[in-house]
């Protein structure tokens, strides 16, 4: 017994249905900025209708030949974020940020790409002129970065581009993103105050905090308070921005030996120790959730870099599979941090 199985239909038979040459396809289908508007539709359509997909295997080999012969003039990739204001204690460009686009740039070219940094927050930058922008310089896919704050959308003409998200907090539309596995990193945090012998254990995050990881932060808190009854019950504090006296009376009344924090409260509770005789690592321990490893506390280090690397990769191979829009149904890709502690870090070699 044989069986036949129809072709997929190839690039070719995507020219014939649009009436143009194959080239063109090709470089529509790159959104390359020479081909019109209504020429790149009309390929569009065609391709739609034939359910045309790139050969995997073909664009793999493109993939390689571009890593080992970059063009003089590589294709660019947009890191879309916010430039942050003068004066903001917690900037976008803080240590997660800036790890990100590193580690984007770093897979970038490794692949032959260029990374780009365009601020949705610029003077006289709308989401009009930015969408010009792309469109013009026909950039292929975009990196929306992790937001200082969330929930957070903006509005572009997505069906050109290939989109990957970075972290949680852009949540319009829904695009594919890799983020770090915050409830493995809140577990991993209980377990060590729990090796340690800390059983009044409190969490403090901002309202943003909480809502920048979907709540698995404090969900993860409750799963590990409950677990074995190690820990006395202790009700996260959640505030809108520092509240001295919500503060004061949350961890006087609970009689706290430690708490898990975030960057975003640690000057204010540092402050709060040092004006109410408590010393830190002391008679209270601090856990960072997002802790440099070159910074004071131990905590988790989520490592942004490897995260902006993942992210861009996935993004890459979006563009290479002709993968635009918004997806059906997102994809989430989690990626585990490492725990980090300053007091271990520098500790004196054995003799």
């Amino acid at each position: 017994m044989s069986s036949t199985h129809p072709a997929p239909p190839a690039m070719r038979d995507v020219a014939r249905l649009a009436g143009v040459h194959q080239t063109t396809v090709s470089r529509a289908l790159r959104n390359d900025p020479r081909i019109p508007e209504a020429t790149r539709r009309k390929i569009e359509r065609a391709a739609a209708r034939l359910g045309y997909q790139p050969h995997p295997l073909v664009s793999a080999l493109i993939a390689l030949r571009r890593s080992r012969h970059p063009s003089r003039f590589p294709t660019t990739l947009a890191f879309i974020g916010w430039a942050g204001e003068p004066g903001n204690r917690y900037p976008v460009h803080q240590y997660t940020h800036k790890a990100h686009l590193e580690g984007a740039t770093a897979a970038a070219e490794q692949q032959g790409y260029h990374v780009e940094f365009f601020a949705v927050d610029s003077t006289g930058m709308t989401e009009r002129r930015l969408n010009e922008i792309l469109t013009t310089r026909g950039v292929p896919g975009i990196l929306i970065s992790s937001l200082p704050y969330g929930p957070g959308k903006f509005a572009l003409d997505w069906n050109r581009y290939s989109t990957v998200a970075i972290e949680y907090t852009f949540t319009e539309p829904a695009f594919d993103r890799v983020v770090h596995d915050s409830y493995d990193g809140m577990r991993r945090i209980m377990t060590e105050c729990r090796d340690r012998g800390l059983r009044r254990v409190g969490l403090a995050l901002t309202a943003a905090g909480h809502e920048r990881t979907e709540q698995l932060n404090s969900a993860a808190f409750w799963t590990e308070q409950r677990s074995d009854g190690t820990f006395a019950e202790v009700p996260p504090l959640s505030m809108p921005a520092w509240d001295t006296a919500a503060f004061d009376e949350w961890i006087r009344t609970h009689r706290l030996q430690a708490i898990v924090t975030s960057n975003a409260l640690l000057p204010d509770i540092s402050a709060w120790c040092e004006a109410n005789g408590r010393t830190v690592g002391g008679d209270l321990a601090l856990f960072n959730v997002n802790a440099d490893r070159k910074g004071p506390l131990p905590g988790i280090d989520q490592d942004p870099y490897t995260i902006g690397a993942i992210a861009t990769r996935m993004l890459i191979e979006k563009i290479l599979r002709n993968e635009r829009g918004i997806p059906t149904r997102r994809r989430t890709l989690l990626t585990q941090g490492s725990w980090v502690d300053p007091i271990v870090r520098r500790a004196p070699a054995p003799a």
